[in-house]
């Protein structure tokens, strides 16, 4: 009987995704894995073709209201008004005008992402996501609040989206990488953008578990564009600088060359440094695997992060609660340290007695420092034996803004809800 359901559960696992979603301001990109194995597969802008990247352009064509999108829609650019920066358009809140329409850049963006999307084989149907992880090289409150509206487009539960960070992403990736590359630095060259960007992953094992983090640097004089015929040697030369560089003060035990401009045959001198004692590998789509990788994760977790975990700038580094007016006082941890900010959000009711005001506390963790605060509800009312029950919600607006919302619930019949709710936003120590 057991193994008959194992069975079962092995099918359905079989016919379950999870997708990682890779966007940046030029492109876009998607990876799926199936739940039940750990080798996912990049989608192809063109069929039988290693172009992975979806340019985000979006035209809507003037015969017939058709909307097109990435290389389609450049390619009509004589057909309708061509449009380009959608994502940093739609970060900011801007809007776009076509002949004598006027649209939202983020309602324009967010039917971008819905076409890409259906890029997936016709066996990868919403029913059959189960987790989408999208990965940023830049992760604000805007930007996370805006790709919210994803999952309502496509369809799909908006709990099974998750967000990370380019350098999360690169940690899941490695994670799931060759033994021989588990124990060791490992860097990363990105071009992807418009400015070369490194990324050093560091691996550090003496604490238990181990923990990762990553390093980035971006070179504002290295262009990610390839190099002409007479630029070739000037840029291989700076590139062994640069290589150089990193590799003399960290050892090294891997190399990833990301995007398009690893591909032409400029860096002779500097690729032949870097492959001393190093592993070296190519390839474009690093980031959206990662990032399918941290949809397994969050969807069931392995087990690889007990032996290492990552601890990079988007973790929060507090730990966010209440206090209870109870003797003695007890804890309630609303938002643990180490979440990520973007994600980070906690839910808990208490009892007040005869007081219009909430304890918390806020305990940091980089030097054991615990803050204690209060939030008062001007207008709860606080007569002899008043006892009320109020609704806590907590969540992370920013990388150091926490918000409260309160809301009165009552207590029985006996003293009813006012019907009151209260916000407040602080800030969190640096």
């Amino acid at each position: 009987m057991i193994s008959d359901i194992k069975e079962v559960f092995d099918k359905i696992n079989k016919d379950r995704f999870v997708v990682g979603l890779d966007i940046n301001d030029s492109f876009a990109q998607v990876s799926v894995c199936k739940v039940d194995s750990d080798n996912p597969y990049t989608l192809s802008v063109k069929e039988n073709s290693d172009e992975f990247n979806v340019p985000l352009y979006m035209l809507k064509r003037r015969d017939d209201g058709a909307w097109l999108f990435g290389e389609e829609a450049y390619e009509a650019s004589d057909d309708g008004v061509l449009i380009n920066n959608l994502f940093e358009r739609a970060r900011l809140g801007k809007t776009v005008r076509i002949d004598r329409e006027e649209y939202l850049a983020k309602d324009v963006f967010l039917l971008f992402l819905k076409k890409v999307l259906l890029l997936f084989p016709t066996m990868v149907t919403p029913d059959k996501i189960l987790s989408i992880t999208i990965t940023l090289k830049d992760a604000d409150s805007d930007t996370i609040r805006m790709l919210q509206e994803l999952p309502s487009m496509i369809k799909v539960n908006p709990d099974i989206l998750h967000f990370v960070t380019y350098e999360e992403s690169y940690f899941y990736y490695m994670l799931y990488q060759p033994e021989e590359l588990q124990n060791h630095n490992i860097l990363l060259f990105d071009t992807s953008g418009e400015k070369l960007r490194s990324y050093s992953l560091m691996r550090n094992f003496f604490k238990t578990p181990g923990v990762a983090t990553v390093d980035v640097k971006e070179y504002v004089n290295f262009p990610s564009e390839s190099p002409t015929e007479y630029e070739k040697g000037e840029r291989d030369a700076l590139f062994m600088r640069i290589s150089s560089e990193l590799c003399n003060s960290t050892v090294y035990s891997g190399v990833y060359l990301i995007g398009q401009c690893f591909y032409s045959d400029w860096a002779s001198e500097s690729l032949q440094y870097l492959c001393k004692g190093r592993k070296v590998f190519k390839g474009n789509n690093l980031f959206s695997k990662g990032a399918c990788y941290a949809a397994k994760e969050k969807l069931s977790p392995s087990g690889k992060e007990n032996k290492i975990q990552y601890l990079g700038d988007d973790r929060l580094k507090v730990s966010i609660g209440v206090e209870t007016d109870d003797k003695p006082k007890q804890q309630i941890v609303l938002i643990e340290s180490g979440a990520q900010w973007f994600e980070a959000f906690g839910r808990t009711e208490l009892i007040l007695k005869e007081t219009d005001k909430i304890n918390i506390f806020l305990a940091y963790v980089n030097n054991n420092y615990v803050a204690h605060g209060e939030i008062t509800l001007p207008g709860l009312n606080t007569s002899s034996n008043r006892i009320t029950r109020i609704s806590i919600e907590v969540k992370m607006t920013g990388e150091n803004k926490v918000h409260f919302k309160v809301w009165d619930m009552g207590f029985g019949e006996l003293y009813p809800s006012t019907g009151k709710d209260w916000e407040q936003e602080l800030s969190l120590e640096g």
